[in-house]
């Protein structure tokens, strides 16, 4: 009886077939699954800093978007499909993302497919389950980038070449005419994956690898000639063609370098069997049990699959295995030997998701199988214990992928940039006189996909020095505040230009932190080289406050005090300190407070020289609302680890442990 078809009935090797029905209705149900896991919540996060790229990128026509793609680390594929996809269902997050999702939901299906032509439909069926429950997957599934997609189209790459296969060598499939649809398949299929993302020619290279070795070994026995030899080079000719024209962009236009691995291989690979088992919202310790699991599984698979037995299609289970194992193995020695292993290229790796699914649920079978026969369990119920293997394998990686998928949910520290909470409260502050200012250039498109381009600058990129002068010194004259959305230092301004310039010609009073990026605001006012008021007070044994200038005595709701504070080191301080600057009312209730170490960060205490001299600019914001009242400007020097404050002297005596600046007159709100 041949797998996949007809009714319930005993295998030549005492296993169990599922009617196609049957295989059917519980395919179904398994995508009915992934569906909810991939579209549940699907909005309730910000887009991230590529997403927004993909969302901007696909309002455009299709010769910007080609153009576009020829200066990017990625080919057009996607962004075509995309802007496809959004002209008929919108540009909503829910709606953009909706295509990854529905990539996923294809990859889970052909993966099952695939199972039932190479290993019959229990193990169709419990490789499909295990895609569907997927948190590599599903969070790839979640974001509006290509990787869903590419997960899809490696997943009908193997398919269409398992087919070919099966036509050019199979032992009832050797009619040349036979293979032309399949080869037409295989053509179109991989050059759509080229045209999706680089590391596709991973899989193309691991079906060549396999080809190449049965075509070896079976014309060696005088199983398979040339012809199926040339018929396979012309399916890689023809991918090769449509390709063709993207080839040069191509390879001007790979990003990837080399990684710089600092750990051991086996760390790697380790780290590489995490994301295919938990993926990237759990930790290694939180999947062990699921990594030993899917791994043991996987690895028992080429030991378990039956001497002898066939699929009745016309590829051997050795080879079925075999297949599966290069098309896993070959991409990972790839991505090692290339050197491409770090945390953000793992997605390149959902390529290996399909053959790792079905070599689990292979070895799964195979070891029920093995198990009742060695039970001593008849022929004729060994299906069925094979079968609860499968079921006992779903439900334990299901169990296992929960933590993951909870944390893919519901854990702020798995989320991603929150540039839409980031944008309404700058929307909500905003007044006239206010610009945005976004250090790194390619935030633009995630940005103002949620905020209207309305006084918005993207900075130069890789500034310099006197190119962060010239970008920002015009909007410094032209504007009260600034808000300024920090993403990417290590990419676009590694030497931080564009913060140190600001710190010494602006007064920032506030930071928050959207995931990781931060917004920092402000404010514009004179800049003081010396004190307005001199003092002589001493925090702790070392630090001194020479003096100090408030640029203002009279100011607004909503509007930055600036502070600047003038110190000067006395012996070499080894400890790192923070500064205070606050804002109390005629209580001594707190109105407003700015916490930094020295000029925002840029110069720890640790880094003083004694007798050095430092300018230190504080921004102190007033908040909204309230009548006409006095307010109280005082600073204070504290501990970074514990928060203790250090103690305050003046003319040798202790007068505690802050100084107070000044008194501001804070006016009534408008409200």
């Amino acid at each position: 009886m041949r797998a996949g078809r007809g009714t319930d009935s005993e295998r030549p090797d005492g296993g169990w077939n599922v009617s196609s029905t049957a295989f059917l209705l519980i395919l179904v149900a398994v995508l009915c699954a992934a569906g909810i896991l991939r579209f549940y919540r699907l909005d309730a996060q910000s887009f991230w800093n590529d997403e927004g790229n993909s969302a901007r990128i696909a309002e455009r026509s299709v010769r910007l978007i080609v153009e576009g793609a020829a200066g990017d680390i990625h080919p057009p594929g996607y962004y075509l499909l995309l802007a496809g996809w959004r002209s008929v269902f919108g540009q909503s997050e829910f709606a953009l993302r909706s295509l990854s999702a529905v990539s996923g939901l294809v990859m889970v299906l052909l993966t099952g497919l695939l199972g039932r032509r190479l290993f019959g439909p229990p193990v169709g069926l419990g490789a499909a389950a295990l895609s569907a429950i997927s948190p590599f997957a599903i969070y790839y599934a979640q974001e509006a980038r290509m990787y869903a997609l590419l997960g899809g189209l490696s997943a009908a790459s193997t398919y269409a070449a398992v087919h070919l296969w099966m036509t050019l060598m199979g032992e009832e499939h050797r009619d040349g005419a036979k293979s032309v649809p399949a080869l037409g398949a295989y053509v179109l299929v991989n050059a759509a994956g080229l045209y999706t993302h680089y590391a596709f020619a991973f899989v193309v290279v691991s079906h060549n690898v396999f080809f190449g070795l049965r075509w070896l070994v079976e014309s060696a026995r005088g199983r398979v000639g040339w012809r199926a030899a040339a018929l396979w080079s012309a399916g890689q000719v023809g991918a090769g063609l449509l390709y063709l024209p993207w080839v040069p962009t191509a390879l001007g236009a790979m990003g990837w370098s080399s990684a710089g691995m600092s750990e051991s291989l086996a760390s790697g690979v380790w780290g590489v069997v995490r994301v295919l088992t938990v993926g990237v919202t759990a930790s290694a310790q939180e999947g062990r049990a699921a990594m030993v699991l899917s791994c043991g599984l996987a690895l028992a698979a080429p030991w378990v699959y039956g001497e002898g037995r066939e699929d009745g299609r016309g590829l051997p289970q050795g080879w079925a295995v075999g297949a599966l194992a290069a098309t896993l193995m070959v991409p990972l020695v790839l991505f090692f030997g290339f050197d491409l292993y770090k945390p953000a290229w793992m997605k390149f790796l959902i390529v290996l998701l399909p053959p790792f699914h079905l070599l689990a649920a292979r070895g799964a079978e195979g070891i029920g199988r093995l198990a009742a026969k060695l039970g001593g369990v008849s022929r004729a119920a060994r299906g069925k214990v094979e079968t609860g293997a499968l079921v006992v394998l779903a439900g334990a990686t299901a169990g296992l992928s929960y933590p993951s998928l909870r944390n893919l949910y519901f854990d702020e520290a798995y989320t991603r940039d929150d540039y839409r909470q980031l944008a309404a409260d700058i929307a909500a502050q905003w007044r006239p006189g206010d610009a945005v200012v976004l250090n790194a250039p390619n935030q633009w498109e995630v940005f103002t996909y949620y905020y209207p381009d309305r006084h918005v600058y993207p900075a130069p990129y890789r500034p310099g020095p006197q190119g962060a002068a010239s970008f920002l010194e015009p909007l410094r004259e032209e504007y009260d505040r600034l808000f300024v959305v920090f993403w990417g230092h290590a990419e676009s301004d590694p030497r931080r230009w564009i913060e140190s310039w600001l710190a010494g010609h602006a007064y920032r009073a506030q930071d928050t932190w959207y995931g990781n990026v931060r917004l920092s605001t402000y404010g514009i006012a004179g800049l003081p080289e010396a004190p307005e008021d001199h003092l002589e007070v001493w925090f702790g044994e070392s630090i001194l406050l020479r003096g100090f200038s408030l640029g203002e005595v009279q100011i607004g709701p909503g509007d930055i005090l600036p502070v600047t504070l003038f110190w000067e080191a006395g012996d070499p301080i080894d400890e790192m300190y923070k500064v205070t600057v606050q804002l109390l009312d005629a209580e001594g209730g707190l109105l407003g407070q700015k916490d930094s170490v020295p000029c925002d960060g840029l110069r720890p205490t640790t880094t003083w020289e004694p007798g050095s001299r430092i300018i230190d600019r504080y921004g102190v914001r007033v908040p909204d609302g309230g009548g006409e009242r006095q307010a109280t400007v005082l600073v204070a020097v504290y501990h970074a680890a514990t928060g203790d404050r250090l103690p305050v002297r003046r003319d040798g005596e202790l007068v505690g442990d802050a100084v107070t600046l000044g008194k501001i007159v804070v006016e009534a709100s408008d409200q």
